[in-house]
């Protein structure tokens, strides 16, 4: 394949997350409400949240946090919080109608024409919206969720219609809850797909929400810009798998059947691509199908010891095994490619060294008793901001697979965050830094912009200060799921780049060289010609060395009983939760 332009027309998207479907890590002073809202005696909003209106508008009012106190409820793990999900969101109030007028500040103002602009201008093909399974008006008596969202939605479309933007729906929920986490809209004990999965029900409720959804994008000509549905997002992996099979069969077509032949149709890998490489909708009939997979560096600690080179090395290696492992027509020999369903990287960030849920955790306490969240006015300092480019580069590289042909593109999570805690999820954020630069044509392929993933790593600066892990392994009393063990040399050398006394060496180029802080968007990229100039100049000697040496290293610790992944800095002692995946204590961490 060219490594410039091909056939291929990529999709390079932002899911505009925490918007129709609220979550509390996105905007957590809508979250944080007080008696005050629940009964409707004042719609009052926080200084610089960024669901309020205009403070020039006569609905806007700060809160007297004096007269107006903390609405907690008792959350499921046992402690007093405010709402966690929009289940205990929606039911806080005293009424829907007082639910309905609080939550519609939020639908009218989160999102504005000029973030579509912004977007446009970055390069940004498709957006991809999450929305719950209510939005038409499916709801129970017994339950409480609230409407009132779909004529923002159209009016959205409006905007990106008018920009070229591409929209895909993603139904982000489902009746039971697919997966138990907060984004499901509720959040549950333990993360599990039986209350969905096994409720007959359930799963023909959700039938009828893609029908409802695919028959009103019809019905309101939103079409020729409504191009792709997401059917099912992350069933879990206790999914009765039959019952996945079977209702994604009939939501294809019932999208098909409605949107027609040509609509975009994604649905979730039951957190393992893998798993679904045994000729699932490989035929041409399922063209324009994709099995969509969302990969994080942040949710196990050894992730989040990493140093900055060893973070890109874990893209270089295991994302992009994970990212080519589906789709094929002749697994588990992997040559001929699915003439029909690809793979799509539905989410990504650019976060690295924080564990949300916990962050979040103290930006709620921080809100309730000094009425501000947790680093609400936070910066990032050059240098790290240097590493984000890198860390976006090597990501946008690895998720578009261009070596495989498996993968059509992906989508970075998220439009934006409130306050400063999470801005490595701030595509707005980070293009506005620079440290997302604007992306290439959608005809071209982002190695040919930034160099492959093993060239990227030899460009970043291993620089051990930018990293500012959270929550601190070293605390006393802390419990952290580890995640999986790293066992790839390149990872543990930190990419190839730890001299003999352990040390890093420096990178090929400066930050300054291909990142430029001031010039934002019009930051210097890595060209074809730096790709060609390593191919030529390639010497047999340094990999035969690199080989010696990477025994070495093996030798020596395999001797001492130790591990080199977070060797960067000091060792520290662990709580092991399970080093293998454990759904169960995964939700700790996964779940904000």
């Amino acid at each position: 394949m060219d490594d410039s332009t091909s056939s291929k027309s990529w999709i390079r998207g932002v899911d505009i997350g925490g918007w129709l479907l609220m979550e509390r890590w996105i905007t957590p002073y809508m979250f944080a409400i007080t008696d005050c809202h629940t009964t409707g005696e004042s719609m009052c909003f926080y200084p610089g949240q960024i669901s309020a209106p205009p403070t020039t508008s006569p609905h806007h009012q700060y809160c007297d946090l004096f007269h107006c106190k903390p609405h907690l409820i008792d959350s499921v793990s046992g402690e007093k919080d405010f709402p966690v999900d929009e289940y205990t969101l929606s039911q806080s109030f005293d009424s829907k109608d007082i639910a309905e007028k609080y939550f519609s500040y939020h639908f009218e103002f989160f999102v504005a024409k000029s973030d579509v602009i912004a977007l446009h201008e970055a390069g940004v093909t498709h957006v991809k919206v999450p929305m719950p399974h209510w939005i038409k008006g499916e709801i129970k008596d017994d339950e409480p969720w609230v409407g009132g969202r779909w004529l923002y939605f159209i009016r959205f479309v409006g905007w990106c219609r008018e920009y070229g933007i591409e929209v895909w729906v993603d139904i982000q929920t489902a009746p039971g809850s697919q997966n138990g986490f907060d984004h499901s809209g509720q959040l549950l004990a333990l993360p599990t797909c039986e209350h969905w999965s096994s409720s007959a029900e359930n799963v023909e409720r959700s039938l009828q929400a893609v029908n409802e959804i695919a028959q009103g994008i019809m019905d309101d000509s939103l079409g020729d810009v409504v191009t792709g549905f997401g059917i099912l997002h992350e069933p879990f992996s206790d999914c009765d798998g039959n019952v996945v099979r079977d209702f994604s069969n009939t939501a294809f077509e019932i999208v098909r059947s409605i949107m027609g032949s040509e609509t975009h149709v994604f649905m979730g890998d039951t957190f393992d691509a893998s798993e679904w490489n045994t000729a699932w909708w490989t035929d041409p009939g399922h063209s324009r199908t994709y099995l969509d997979s969302h990969y994080f560096h942040v949710f196990g600690e050894r992730n989040r010891a990493l140093s900055p080179k060893q973070h890109i090395a874990l893209l270089c290696t295991r994302n992009a095994r994970d990212t080519s492992s589906c789709c094929y027509e002749d697994a588990p020999t992997n040559q001929r490619i699915s003439r029909g369903i690809s793979r799509l990287v539905g989410k990504w960030t650019a976060a690295f060294d924080t564990l949300p849920a916990l962050k979040l955790k103290d930006a709620m306490i921080n809100i309730q008793k000094n009425g501000e969240a947790l680093e609400f006015n936070r910066t990032i300092t050059e240098g790290r901001m240097g590493f984000l480019s890198k860390f976006v580069q090597a990501q946008m590289v690895t998720y578009e697979s261009m070596h495989s042909g498996v993968s059509s593109g992906w989508f970075f999570h998220t439009l934006k965050t409130e306050g400063g805690a999470f801005l490595e999820w701030n595509f707005l954020f980070g293009f506005s830094k620079g440290w997302i630069q604007t992306l290439p044509s959608k005809e071209r392929s982002a190695e040919s912009m930034y160099g492959s993933c093993e060239s990227i790593a030899r460009k970043t600066s291993d620089d051990a200060s930018i990293v500012q892990e959270f929550p601190d392994p070293n605390q006393k009393g802390a419990e952290l799921w580890l995640g999986d063990e790293f066992d790839d040399d390149y990872v543990i050398s930190h990419a190839g780049s730890v001299d003999a006394n352990g040390q890093t060496m420096a990178p090929e180029n400066t930050v300054e060289e291909d990142f430029n802080l001031a010039g934002g968007s019009d930051a210097i990229l890595v060209g074809q010609s730096d790709i060609v100039e390593e191919t030529e100049s390639w010497s047999p000697f340094p990999l035969f060395a690199m080989m010696f040496f990477c025994y070495g290293i093996w030798k020596f610790f395999s001797a001492h009983g130790q591990s080199t992944v977070g060797g960067f800095r000091n060792q520290h002692q662990y709580t092991d939760l399970g080093g293998s995946l454990d759904r169960s204590t995964e939700l700790q961490v996964r779940s904000f």
